[in-house]
């Protein structure tokens, strides 16, 4: 499990790395993709989130979080409210 001791985040869901989605994702907590989404992948409000998209992962559309650690790529808007970290594979 991955997670952030300072905000007390941690990630309890995974897309894998054979998964594909087609359609919007919406989540509360934290989410680590290593799979690839065809549509929005959004937070809910009022909820502290990570996301967290690895060296395979990749997001065709709109991302918003609190808090994303970037190593794979997106294709659309990013909005981060809190904290963006992009790593070295990062597109």
């Amino acid at each position: 499990m991955l997670f952030s001791k300072k905000k007390g985040l941690s990630i309890d869901t995974l897309i894998g790395h054979s998964a594909a989605v087609e359609g919007d994702v919406t989540f509360s907590g934290g989410l680590r993709l290593d799979g690839r989404v065809r549509g929005n992948v959004t937070a809910e409000s009022g909820k502290s989130s990570m996301l967290v998209i690895s060296e395979k992962g990749v997001v065709e559309g709109e991302i918003r979080v609190d808090h994303l650690i970037l190593n794979g790529m997106v294709t659309g808007p990013v909005h981060a409210n809190e904290l963006l970290e992009l790593q070295p594979r990062a597109r």
